[in-house]
């Protein structure tokens, strides 16, 4: 079997391209959806923003970064918004409901 790299990196490249569009598109539906006036228990909803995290994980897979280095940024990202009392914590406490989700996962 002979491998062809320059196939290889075009198979990269349009999968990348079609992540992106697929994650554009599913960004463009969660903004259609909340314009509409959908309730949180719908299930577009909920399928539109299970795309977004599941597409974004496999893109930082295809541009080389682990699906554990995303969760370890998150991470990070979490513990510095409440660290820096971010309104989200602060008036819901959203960010530490996550990192305690997040650390459930594990």
């Amino acid at each position: 079997m002979r491998f062809d790299k320059g196939s290889e990196i075009t198979k990269n490249i349009k999968i990348v391209e079609w992540m992106k569009t697929e994650l554009l598109m599913s960004i463009g539906d969660l903004f259609n959806l909340l314009f509409k006036g959908v309730k949180p228990l719908d299930e577009a909803l909920q399928d539109t923003l299970a795309n977004i995290v599941m597409i974004t994980y496999l893109l930082a897979k295809r541009l080389g970064i682990s699906f554990k280095e995303v969760d370890y940024k998150v991470k990070e990202k979490i513990k510095l918004g409440i660290s820096e009392d971010h309104s989200v914590e602060r008036w819901y406490g959203e960010l530490s409901e996550l990192k305690k989700h997040m650390d459930n996962r594990e």
